[in-house]
């Protein structure tokens, strides 16, 4: 009985299936829900409900597994795999985890790590160093757990990190600008501290550590550029004695030499530091105290970057430097061979300087200045459209993401065209949009139209009537970042599934369920003249032009034409009135009367508590014109009648035994329903 999956729960024959169990006969399983990646709104900005395969998979009713697009994964379909498995040289994360991987160095450098975040209280008897190490959480969006990024190793970039990073550097053309200086100060008699720059902290730094020794566990950061033989930084301190950390307090400079433009502040933890003196509380802090300047610009702008390789191409006269305009090994172009710092780069002949794509800066840095969409050392290379990225960490605030990019970080530019290469599933000339899913190139299979988020709140029914909501219209509306960007399918009638490809198979009323009522709802008019006319519209599709004149029989012609009504029947509420009968009068049959008409409208089909008709386009009436319910109805209207099974390929009912086609009212008919009951015992499902 009811397949082993559940019991029979009445004597109407009806099963009450166990958990991940569904269908008449409990021989289906239900698929894991999850947030939808794209649905239709149920209210003014809320979207993303839970749905079967979270609307990016179908449900294997046999298993009861998932069966995913193949961008998405999880369970429940509610993950977006990262591109290309980050090509080996990354790891995927998501989007929560990614923010929370942020460098704290760059939000705390305005404010650097001082006492006034350190201390808990006055005297700073309490001290939380995990205070300066904060980062803006992205937690509360309906993403923060399904879309995932690829967070590179060292060395690589992009969306799916296939890029290798190109060397950086100063423009050595470029005069009057600044290495970054940062300050510490370390106020303890013993113990160990660390410092943590761009992700990766230093070995304990002894409180007695020398000039020499500090330097060298500084230097030591692989985060910091190596640039062979020549200095990363210089460190100088005002203690008279050689320990970086003193009694009073020992201020520290340390200034970088080979990391340049403004960069992340490092984060001191001295939760290990001591101090002899009562009283006397250990501390190191940090702060910026000369901004940097320089630039740090790919290839120091005097080349190009070759991305398969992660080499600079320098222009004629150019080389790699010391970062100080001196050869060396940084890979950046950076050092000016001596030519080089007479002329802007052009043409092979010199003589179209910037290739006519950008004026000459002239003495003495002789930069291009390139046209708009225009880039590069001699401005040979196209910029490729931005839009809101699908995967970049908070800057401005909690939850605060998406931030414009290149190509949307969901995508590689070409810069010889100007043209973003989207990844898998995405597109738009900035790779924005989230593409529609369907099978063989069609968009929703060809069975739908594809919209936005945005548009699919428009389009929003309650029970079957027209509700349109807004979703993203608040432009600083974090939640809503999607509206423009997730596009979905909304389905052609007869059609179903997150891609439209599926049937959809009759709905009807069960058979065994008694006792039950059609909607039975009344038409009110009343019209002197004979001259009115109206429009009578069901969930969203409207009639012909009714006229005052109209006998019922016209209405219920009329309302069955209407695509959302398969069949009404139109009567007179006066039982006296009817056609055939004697001493009527000349109006008895009209929809209007003089003196007021009232008719009735049973739903057959659809059954069950179906919304109220609406009046519209009413013209001329001079009486009263409105739609009553004078019944509720109380039928199901469930797929197959609740007595058959859907074969959801041919969009046919495949009924249990004893049960058949009907005509939507327990009788024999032709609507595949199964919502008749043959005259045979019924035997268990």
């Amino acid at each position: 009985m009811c397949s082993g999956h559940g019991h029979c729960a009445s004597h109407y024959g009806e099963c009450s299936c166990f958990t991940g169990y569904t269908g008449p006969d409990c021989s289906l399983r239900t698929c894991p829900q999850g947030n939808a990646w794209v649905d239709v709104a149920t209210n003014d900005d809320t979207a993303h409900n839970m749905a079967e395969c979270s609307n990016k998979g179908k449900c294997d009713q046999l298993l009861g597994k998932c069966v995913c697009d193949g961008n998405f994964e999880g369970v429940a379909c509610e993950r977006k795999k990262c591109p290309n498995n980050c090509n080996n040289s990354g790891r995927c994360v998501s989007t929560k985890l990614h923010a929370s991987m942020q460098d704290p160095g760059f939000l705390t450098k305005s404010s650097g790590c001082t006492s006034s975040t350190i201390c808990l209280d006055g005297p700073c008897d309490n001290q939380d160093y995990t205070l300066c190490k904060g980062t803006y959480n992205y937690v509360t969006p309906w993403d923060a757990n399904k879309m995932q990024v690829c967070k590179c190793d060292e060395g690589y970039l992009g969306y799916d990190c296939s890029i290798k990073k190109c060397p950086t550097g100063d423009d050595p053309l470029t005069t009057g600008q600044l290495d970054e200086v940062q300050f510490l100060q370390c106020q303890a008699t013993g113990g160990t501290f660390t410092l943590t720059f761009m992700g990766q902290t230093t070995t304990a730094v002894s409180a007695s550590s020398s000039l020499s020794e500090f330097t060298s566990i500084v230097s030591a950061l692989q985060t910091i550029t190596n640039a062979g033989a020549d200095e990363k930084i210089t460190v100088s301190w005002t203690n008279a004695v050689d320990e970086v950390c003193s009694s009073g307090g020992n201020d520290i400079q340390i200034t970088f030499l080979q990391d340049f433009g403004d960069l992340p502040l490092l984060i001191p933890d001295g939760g290990n530091l001591v101090h002899s003196i009562a009283g006397t509380n250990p501390l190191i802090t940090s702060q910026g105290l000369v901004t940097g300047t320089k630039e740090s610009d790919v290839c120091s702008n005097r080349g190009s970057c070759t991305e398969a390789t992660g080499i600079c191409d320098c222009l004629d006269d150019w080389m790699t430097s010391n970062g100080a305009n001196g050869p060396g090994i940084r890979g950046d172009c950076g050092y000016d061979s001596g030519i080089a710092a007479t002329k802007c780069p052009g043409d092979d002949n010199n003589s179209l300087a910037c290739l006519g794509l950008g004026v000459c800066s002239g003495s003495p840095d002789y930069r291009c200045v390139c046209q708009d969409g225009r880039y590069g050392a001699d401005c040979a290379l196209m910029a490729c459209p931005t839009g809101k990225s699908w995967t970049a960490a908070p800057i401005a605030g909690h939850n605060s993401a998406h931030a414009p990019a290149e190509c949307s970080d969901m995508g590689i530019c070409d810069p010889t065209s100007g043209d973003c290469a989207c990844a898998s599933g995405f597109s738009g000339a900035a790779c924005q949009y989230l593409d529609c899913p369907g099978i063989n190139g069609l968009d929703c299979s060809g069975n739908g139209v594809c919209y936005s988020m945005k548009q699919l709140a428009q389009l929003a029914t309650s029970n079957g009537d027209p509700t349109p909501y807004n979703y993203g219209l608040d432009p600083n509306n974090s939640l809503t970042w999607d509206h423009d960007q997730i596009r979905g399918c909304l389905c052609s009638d007869g059609f179903e599934g997150y891609d439209c490809s599926l049937k959809t198979c009759p709905k009807g009323d069960d058979p065994l369920t008694p006792h039950q009522n059609n909607e039975i709802q009344t038409i009110e008019c009343q019209d002197s003249d004979d001259t009115g006319s109206f429009t009578i519209s069901f969930r969203g599709h409207p009639t012909s032009t009714i006229q005052a004149h109209d006998t019922a029989a016209d209405l219920e012609t009329k309302l069955n034409q209407i695509p959302t009504i398969e069949r009404v029947i139109v009567g007179y509420a006066d039982p006296a009135i009817y056609v055939g009968a004697t001493g009527l009068a000349a109006d008895s049959l009209q929809v209007c009367r003089a003196n007021n008409q009232v008719v009735t409208v049973e739903f057959q089909s659809p059954t069950g508590n179906v919304p109220l008709m609406t009046v519209i386009n009413e013209e001329n009436i001079d009486g009263k014109l409105s739609v009553q319910r004078d019944t509720a109805g109380n039928k199901e209207y469930e797929t197959c009648s609740r007595r058959g099974l859907c074969n959801r390929k041919t969009g046919l009912c495949e009924c249990v035994r004893g049960f058949g086609s009907s005509d939507g009212q327990g009788n024999v008919g032709n609507r595949g329903d199964c919502g008749y009951q043959s005259p045979v015992p019924l035997e268990e499902v």
